[in-house]
């Protein structure tokens, strides 16, 4: 997606890491997922997003967003700073996650299939201010057009 929208692409996974000081390759411990670690790590997200938002980048921030505060302050910093938003909501059938999730290989994140079914009983659902600004991609249909963006 950043590449055919020419965006930069910022991940939870590389500024949790950057945060923590550990290389990128090296996999996390239960530290760097604790409430405190994963505010400040979406903070710094949305901190860097922001500043490159402003010099008139297009930016993607990555990451699950399942909590209703985390969306509010992106909304809420993208409002006070006059830059556009949209929520990319993407899914797939919980198999198609767990065989991505136990099949990936190469990737910084730490994300395994036995932490899908707790993340998804733990995310809030979008208030009515957020369905606005959304678009629900089921990823594993043609997702490239839905979004306009084929080449």
């Amino acid at each position: 997606m950043a590449r055919r929208l020419g965006a930069i692409h910022l991940r939870t996974d590389a500024v949790r890491k950057q945060l923590a000081g550990i290389p990128l390759e090296q996999r996390g411990g239960k530290e760097l997922y604790t409430r405190a670690m994963s505010q400040k790590t979406y903070d710094r997200l949305l901190e860097l997003g922001i500043v490159l938002a402003n010099e008139g980048l297009t930016v993607i921030l990555d990451g699950k967003y399942d909590q209703q505060s985390l969306r509010g302050e992106a909304i809420q910093q993208a409002n006070e700073h006059q830059l556009p938003l949209q929520i990319i909501h993407c899914t797939a059938p919980e198999s198609v996650l767990r065989d991505r999730l136990t099949s990936r290989t190469g990737d910084i994140s730490d994300s395994t299939a036995d932490l899908l079914q707790s993340q998804q009983a733990t995310a809030e659902p979008f208030t009515d201010a957020e369905q606005s600004l959304a678009t629900t991609l089921e990823t594993t249909g043609d997702w490239i057009s839905k979004l306009g963006l084929a080449e």
